[in-house]
């Protein structure tokens, strides 16, 4: 895997992490230590199962498999303030596509819903290429890391939520990430050619790539991964 400097990727390049507004981390608790709530717990293990089955591939299940291993141990649960934003309007309409369009992930759709509504919603900033009122199309949510429903260290796994007739701007990711689209939408790795992307398409995309994607007439809901620190 080709290495990537610190002088060459910076933490803000990446606009999937708003780490400026982020709470101060806290270590992860041994495991078993902390209590994780069933609605929690059920999504991590139905995106797992996918994630981790032998039809992702390769390099996204290596990444994926890291994670997972890491998620052994349980951090500590963050309640949801009265602060928060809530999810966002075109959550339930992208929910229910999922729902449609998934029959494996049909069976979550509420407890996703429950979760989503535990989690601190942010909007990033815009970009090269970005859709018009991009701040205001998007939203994200980490559902375990820094900030998240599970607040800890070691990894990150998210939700990305966009508008109909948006377009994510092109940008450099800090981190080897995987992706899982919940939604149709087209996806642009490293100045590559868009390719069209259905629901439960899973990808790679590795530190120091740009990233794009974007969606039509439905909003676009992803769902991603990565390890903070390789070295933990």
């Amino acid at each position: 895997m080709r290495q990537v400097s610190d002088r060459s990727v910076t933490r803000s390049a990446d606009l999937l992490l708003n780490d400026d507004s982020e709470p101060a981390r806290r270590q992860v608790s041994q495991q078993g230590a902390g209590y994780r709530p069933s609605d929690l717990q059920e999504v991590l293990n139905v995106v797992g199962d996918v994630l981790l089955s032998p039809q992702a591939p390769d390099m996204a299940g290596y990444v994926a498999g890291n994670v997972y291993r890491r998620l052994e141990k349980r951090g500590s649960v963050r309640e949801a303030s009265a602060t928060d934003l809530k999810p966002p309007e075109h959550l339930q309409r992208a929910l229910a596509n999922v729902a449609a369009s998934l029959s494996r992930f049909a069976a979550i759709k509420e407890s996703l819903f429950n979760v989503a509504e535990r989690l601190t919603w942010r909007r990033g900033r815009g970009g090269p290429f970005a859709s018009l009122n991009f701040e205001t199309a998007h939203a994200h949510a980490v559902i375990v890391g820094p900030g998240g429903m599970e607040e800890r260290s070691d990894v990150r796994l998210g939700l990305t939520l966009m508008a109909p007739y948006s377009r994510f701007p092109d940008h450099v990711q800090f981190h080897s990430r995987v992706f899982m689209l919940l939604s149709d939408g087209e996806v642009c790795l490293d100045d590559s050619n868009w390719f069209r992307a259905t629901a439960g398409t899973i990808f790679f995309n590795e530190a120091g790539r740009k990233f794009a994607m974007r969606c039509t007439a439905e909003p676009l809901l992803a769902i991603w991964c990565h390890v903070e620190d390789a070295s933990l």
